[in-house]
């Protein structure tokens, strides 16, 4: 019988991850993997493992992502959108499918997301719950433009889902922590957008829809301004988001976000320094 659910996975050098995503997600429906051209062999693990596989050039998170949505040739009524780190547990594959025979449900879903770091699930530190639009039916969602950390948009009502997927790491160390340097870069590059007003990001009356939109506004607006960002990162994950309770793991957590928040505005301020000397030169 035909699945009212399609899988939708974005890779760019995932090797080490996708054999076991699609294998996880063929449970659920019919997989497609957009590839940002990677230079290991994820297109090829994902098609032996049963995959439909599309390459397209990047473009940035959210538009790369919009471009699957606009051109994948999806069969289903439903998308699901899952990393190729994250992993659907077979509680939430029940509930997926209930909602999908279900004419009468909401146009999207939010799902929560239980990360595992260091063998350990991390229930504290800010980092759970993670909610995420995840699930919609087909032509109801996009992401809004933003170079990294995008949220999904729903044109309809959305609802919150009961069963978390995984947020697995199979990455070494090293990779795990060059992967933040490049999402830092990315982050640095959207401060720089929205000093110099270019950001494409969604307007402050969206923003105040719901609390994500809210917190999301925060991040954008209050917080790279905020001074002693990465100590306060910390302490606001491992005192007051109770991180220590996550034992080792949690305080390793903790201090890697911490140096995400320096390594931004460490990365914003050279972009802008090297912005200046360019103006300078031109005047």
């Amino acid at each position: 019988m035909k699945s009212k659910i399609d899988i939708f996975i974005p890779t760019f050098n995932e090797s080490v991850h996708i054999t076991d995503a699609v294998h996880n997600a063929k449970t659920v429906g019919n997989v497609y993997v957009l590839d940002s051209c990677s230079t290991d062999n994820t297109q090829q693990l994902a098609r032996d493992a049963g995959a439909t596989v599309i390459e397209h050039a990047w473009e940035g998170y959210a538009r790369q992502k919009n471009w699957g949505l606009n051109n994948i040739p999806w069969t289903g009524e439903w998308i699901f959108i899952l990393d190729a780190d994250e992993r659907i547990t077979p509680a939430l594959k029940q509930e997926l499918e209930t909602i999908a025979a279900n004419p009468h449900a909401a146009s999207g879903f939010y799902v929560n997301r239980l990360l595992l770091f260091m063998g350990q699930p991390i229930r504290h530190g800010g980092l759970y719950p993670s909610w995420n639009l995840r699930f919609f039916k087909r032509g109801q969602a996009r992401y809004e433009d933003r170079s990294v950390h995008e949220h999904m948009i729903c044109d309809g009502p959305t609802e919150y889902m009961q069963h978390e997927m995984l947020h697995v790491r199979c990455e070494s160390m090293t990779q795990y922590i060059d992967k933040h340097i490049r999402y830092a870069d990315l982050e640095s590059d959207e401060w720089v957008k929205q000093r110099i007003g270019q950001s494409q990001g969604a307007q402050t009356n969206q923003l105040f829809r719901d609390m994500l939109r809210y917190r999301q506004w925060i991040r954008r607006n209050i917080w790279p301004h905020t001074p002693f960002r990465p100590l306060l990162r910390f302490i606001y994950m491992y005192i007051f988001r109770l991180g220590i309770l996550d034992g080792r793991p949690g305080l390793s957590l903790a201090n890697l976000m911490a140096n995400y928040e320096y390594m931004i505005s460490l990365l914003y301020r050279d972009k802008m320094v090297r912005i200046e000397e360019k103006k300078k030169k031109i005047h």
